[in-house]
């Protein structure tokens, strides 16, 4: 994030006592605007677009942006962007260089509020898109897979542009399915039709090309060429290691996609676009109806973005950009004594605090922040921990990305203390239970089908939890699996099939079923590059 973005851009008061005057859905438009904007002066005038009469984006910047020294180099477009869209008709234009150029700009100028964006959804993006969505996902409520469509491409996306600038385009219902969420939950998801997938394609693709000048270092979900999960918790781990935290505040947001207020989500956008068609696109679908399983009609939502689509990661990244990263670097970072630390992936936050006087006011003001946007704080799930290495045994514990951080002694030096991670026993249990049903319900298989789906299953598992000092747990998981692949085999017929004998010589030498392995590699200064977490945010 820009350093000379200023505070007003955070969508919020900068005092506690305005806190108070939160935002009503029948507020007019200028006190929405009151409340994004603190600067008296009001928005910034929107400088020149950058598209210029043809449509085509000016790649060349101004001397002074390359002078200037950018703090955040993008290379996601440049490394990860096709300009190869495999369909015969496709216009030649360079799609990776008009989204380098919207980056460049947004690095340049953190004020600037883009114009004539929705005129960069031509043809040329249109197919790009096409060719980036899965081939296989399921169809929405139209039907309409992957092949049926790229039969008569060229004729579907030429009326589908036409749709476009016509503003004729229409988003369809959304198709709502239910994934299991740990034991007894499920959770929801929204699958588009073909046709939106692609229209959303090409607008997250803009607007992460626009974002990623402004995203906190601290936020890595969502977003490409950032660390993983796990190995977003080494860096962490190396982070608490280094530095002076004595209080872990975790927090997560409760049914997080299903609350994201429509009227502040589009006011957000407004803050860098500076075009009604395209922050109309993506109301329409915010708006968009859902059709749950079973049901003919489809009801309209009030609030949240389906879970799901290709559009809501980067939707959910900006809304959480405004209401909680720039809220911490701006306010929380300026208020505390000492340095705080803070990462944040998808709805899950970690924030560290040298203090317990600022870790108490920062959780005292977090459920009136969040409410203030139509969101609330799963305190089942968000608690203050005491988490001093100078007191390792009194210390607690918390949770983040599916591993129990704790402080613990060295083997080899009593005195020493670092930093631990193991699999939570929540997460441990939900795994070994999905895998108790795969065994149950797949039992009838061919064996070799068993075995290799179970291969994926274990190395998938391993290649997520084996970290450094997860050694215990691993092998707890390896052996119960053993037992549920013992019992369920020998049930396939009338007679025992295996004893335990027989099930160890087969399980390594011909079934070749991977063992728990540590993969995570030990911490360098290469691995501090990925992601830079050291020191306070910026």
């Amino acid at each position: 994030m820009n350093p000379e973005l200023p505070e007003t851009s955070i969508g919020t008061p900068r005092t506690r006592e305005a806190f108070a005057h939160s935002l009503s859905l029948k507020s007019s438009a200028e006190d929405i605007q009151n409340q994004l904007k603190e600067d008296p002066s009001g928005v910034k005038e929107s400088d020149p677009p950058i598209v210029v009469r043809d449509g085509r984006t000016d790649h060349t910047p101004p001397p002074k942006l390359w002078r200037a020294g950018m703090a955040k180099e993008w290379a996601v477009i440049q490394s990860s962007q096709s300009t190869d869209t495999k369909g015969r008709n496709a216009p030649i234009k360079s799609i990776s260089s008009t989204l380098t150029a919207l980056n460049r700009k947004a690095v340049a100028e953190p004020e600037h509020r883009f114009r004539s964006v929705y005129r960069l959804i031509d043809k040329q993006m249109l197919y790009d898109s096409y060719y980036r969505l899965k081939k296989g996902a399921s169809p929405g409520v139209d039907g309409v897979t992957f092949a049926q469509y790229g039969s008569k491409l060229d004729e579907n996306l030429e009326s589908l542009l036409s749709r476009l600038k016509e503003k004729r385009y229409r988003a369809q219902s959304v198709k709502r399915r239910y994934i299991e969420k740990g034991v007894g939950k499920l959770r929801p998801l929204g699958i588009p039709s073909l046709e939106d997938k692609i229209v959303q394609m090409c607008a997250a693709r803009i607007l992460e090309s626009i974002y990623e000048a402004d995203f906190s270092d601290r936020s890595v979900a969502y977003r490409r060429n950032q660390p993983g999960a796990r190995e977003v918790s080494q860096i962490l781990r190396e982070e608490l290691m280094s530095g002076t935290y004595r209080w872990i505040v975790e927090a997560d947001i409760k049914s997080f996609f299903d609350d994201v207020d429509h009227a502040w989500l589009l006011r957000m956008l407004e803050e860098r676009i500076d075009d009604r068609a395209f922050v109309g696109l993506i109301g329409k679908w915010l708006k968009a109806g859902i059709l749950e399983p079973d049901e003919t009609e489809a009801w309209d939502p009030i609030n949240g973005t389906p879970q799901g689509g290709i559009i809501s990661p980067i939707l959910a990244n900006i809304y959480l950009h405004y209401v909680l990263d720039l809220w911490i670097e701006k306010r929380i970072c300026k208020e505390s004594r000492a340095e705080v630390m803070f990462i944040r992936y998808a709805d899950d936050i970690i924030v560290g605090f040298a203090h317990k006087r600022d870790a108490d006011a920062y959780l005292s003001q977090l459920p009136g922040r969040l409410g203030k946007f139509s969101l609330r704080l799963a305190e089942e799930k968000s608690s203050l921990v005491k988490f001093n290495r100078w007191e390792p045994d009194v210390s607690g514990k918390f949770t983040f990305l599916g591993f129990d951080f704790y402080w613990g002694r060295t083997r080899k030096n009593k005195n020493q203390t670092v930093v631990r991670r193991k699999t939570n026993k929540k997460k441990f249990r939900e795994s070994l239970l999905r895998m108790k049903k795969w065994i149950y319900e797949s039992r009838s298989w061919p064996l070799r089908m068993i075995l290799s789906s179970l291969r994926r299953r274990l190395r998938g598992y391993w290649n997520y939890y084996g970290v450094i000092g997860n050694s215990i747990m691993n092998r707890k998981y390896n052996s119960a699996v053993r037992k549920l692949v013992y019992k369920w085999l020998n049930r396939r017929s009338q007679r025992r099939s295996y004893n335990w004998t027989q099930l160890a010589k087969l399980w390594h030498a011909e079934w070749q079923i991977p063992g728990p392995s540590i993969v995570e590699k030990p911490w360098s200064r290469e691995s501090q590059r990925e992601l830079n977490l050291a020191g306070s945010p910026k």
